[in-house]
């Protein structure tokens, strides 16, 4: 019965993938941007890129991927109802187009973390990562409100 579900599981991931990048064509050379506040006030642009990367990141549990790139779809959706966690400075020697990632919860099924990435090169946020807890349990020492 569980593998079943497993199975299940991962059929959905992997269709809920495909809409996500097909709804990523329709950004390409036109990305979606916005305005949102929820505790901190964020220029927001999602590129065709930033889709493929978040359905493209497989935490290796079939149910959390598939309510992550259910997720994908509505980002906006995603940070109105988030809960605002804090934000971090980037690692050392890693992601140098970045400033800091700023991080907001939702739960869903499981938890979910959204990863916002504050760009140097401007006042624009773009959408990085939806990990779990396990994933998230790296970064959250290092937290800032």
């Amino acid at each position: 019965m569980v593998k079943a579900a497993s199975k299940d599981y991962y059929k959905e991931s992997k269709r809920l993938r495909d809409e996500v990048l097909k709804q990523a064509e329709l950004l390409k050379d036109r990305p979606m941007h916005f305005i949102i506040t929820n505790v901190i006030t964020m220029r927001v642009e999602i590129s065709k890129s930033d889709l493929k990367t978040i359905v493209s990141k497989n935490v290796g549990d079939d149910k959390f991927n598939a309510i992550k790139n259910a997720l994908a779809k509505d980002i906006p959706g995603y940070l109105a109802k988030a809960t605002y966690l804090g934000w971090r400075p980037i690692a050392e020697d890693k992601h140098f187009e970045s400033a800091y990632f700023a991080y907001f919860s939702r739960k869903l099924g499981c938890r979910t973390i959204l990863c916002m990435r504050r760009m140097t090169d401007g006042d624009i946020y773009k959408p990085y990562a939806i990990i779990n807890d396990h994933t998230f349990a790296v970064a959250e020492g290092e937290l800032r409100k």
